[in-house]
């Protein structure tokens, strides 16, 4: 029995490992693609961009490898990440990004949180007509972490639904996760919505 449990966690752990990686270039090429549209435009905010990428690359490729993170360093890794983006911005959208969970001594795993931010730049964003994210994280009771990514929805919202990155994000939180956590996702006329409540891992 403990041989079969064994060989179970180890298979368990290669497929996170897998899954990880694979987000990994997905990151990639959306991040390339707005920096390649800052340098071609000649922007002047090319130069803060270019350091906002390169952190977000160190996060990617030393950080993200551990099976826990402290939340200040994911946290940190998304802000990086929304402000890249909003260089590329226009007026027509506003964003707004609240943490109540800075200052808690907890530990998440890293990667799952970002997959939903990059989903909502990358579908809710409108250059023509107003358009919005919103993203807010807090601690529940019960020893859990709530986040919720809601963004305007300007009529790709079948393909935010299934998506890729989210298909991935879904096999993660159940190896990690089993049962116990809560992914939902609703759209309305003018709004997608995403609410994730996982338990902290000890």
């Amino acid at each position: 029995m403990f041989l079969k449990q064994e060989i179970e966690a180890r298979k368990n752990k290669a497929e996170l490992a897998l899954y990880k990686a694979q987000i990994n270039p997905h990151f990639l090429f959306n991040t390339l693609n707005a920096l390649y549209g800052l340098v071609l435009t000649k922007s002047d905010k090319t130069e803060s961009a270019i350091v906002k990428f390169s952190n977000i690359l160190k996060y990617m490729y030393s950080d993200s490898s551990a099976e826990l993170i402290d939340i200040g360093i994911e946290l940190d890794y998304i802000r990086q990440y929304v402000d890249l983006q909003m260089l590329r911005l226009n007026r027509h959208t506003q964003v707004i990004f609240e943490s109540r969970a800075d200052e808690e001594h907890i530990q998440i795993p890293p990667m799952i949180l970002i997959t939903f931010v990059e989903n909502a730049f990358k579908h809710g964003v409108s250059y023509r007509s107003e358009s919005f994210i919103h993203v807010l994280m807090q601690l529940d009771e019960g020893n859990r972490l709530s986040f919720r990514c809601s963004n305007s929805n300007n009529g790709s919202a079948d393909e935010q639904h299934h998506g890729i990155g989210l298909e991935n994000i879904r096999k993660r939180l159940r190896l990690l996760f089993g049962n116990d956590y809560t992914l939902s996702i609703t759209e309305e006329e003018h709004k997608f919505d995403v609410l994730l409540i996982i338990p902290l891992l000890e």
